[in-house]
């Protein structure tokens, strides 16, 4: 019976494709209770080279792949909208924005 290599830092960031400070706040939401991303193993009782089990991320991959939000496309009117709403906010501010229709080249 083979046993799977546990995976280090450096591997999870080759594995996910993720950067290091990516990584570094998934373990860290995962430490303060508020993410997904597995806890590490303690391995011979060290606690300073982080370990995982290759089963618990290949788990949160595929949660991960199932849980993608699919993106909502804002209409031309609401983007409209939202857009002329921002720019009267600025201009009660002080803030004048000269638009690109209105003023030609810049």
């Amino acid at each position: 019976m083979s046993m799977k290599k546990l995976l280090t830092f450096r591997d999870l960031l080759d594995l996910l494709a993720i950067s290091e400070a990516t990584l570094r706040r998934r373990i860290a939401e995962t430490r303060a209770g508020t993410g997904t991303f597995p806890m590490h193993v303690n391995f011979n009782g060290s606690k300073r080279k982080l370990l995982w089990n290759p089963a618990d991320i290949e788990r949160w991959v595929g949660c991960q792949q199932q849980t993608t939000p699919t993106l909502e496309i804002e209409s031309a009117s609401s983007r409209t909208q939202r857009h002329a709403a921002a720019m009267k906010s600025l201009a009660r501010k002080g803030v004048n924005i000269r638009s690109t229709k209105e003023g030609g080249q810049s």
